[in-house]
């Protein structure tokens, strides 16, 4: 998990501010060092340069939205293996469905996130899931 003492970071992406500060709060709290970014350009800069271990999504985002970047991680070779659990308002039966359609339309076979949430999301569900997908890549890279 990084150096000792050093707690793992969390990118969360997001246009509004009080999901991010809800985030930041539910991360800190079960001991991550959350990162946050306000749009999916400044979310992807940041999953470069701060290497998280994680990162949560926004779907519906002004200009580079989520699902743009969500495509953009998924192609990238060094960040294509970070977690990633997308958040949105809309439910996850519409959100496979656009995620189809904009797969198809694109002609890019690309993997599901490991979870899709409904905003606004239980915060245990949030912290068991990173947690719980966390240990099963640390289990399956030993």
């Amino acid at each position: 998990m990084g150096k000792k003492g050093s707690k793992p970071k969390i990118l969360v992406v997001d246009d509004d501010p009080d999901m991010r500060i809800f985030f930041s709060a539910l991360l800190k709290t079960g001991g991550f060092k959350p990162i946050v970014a306000r749009s999916g350009t400044e979310g992807m800069e940041k999953a470069r340069t701060q290497k998280p271990v994680f990162i949560i999504i926004d779907v519906p985002m002004p200009g580079n939205g989520g699902m743009q970047m969500y495509r953009c991680l998924k192609q990238d070779k060094n960040l294509s293996h970070i977690p990633v659990i997308m958040v949105s308002t809309i439910d996850k039966q519409t959100f496979t469905h656009y995620q189809k359609t904009k797969g198809i339309r694109i002609g890019q076979d690309i993997n599901s996130p490991e979870a899709f949430l409904q905003k606004p999301p239980e915060a245990a569900e949030v912290l068991d899931l990173i947690q719980a997908t966390l240990s099963r890549r640390i289990r399956h890279n030993e």
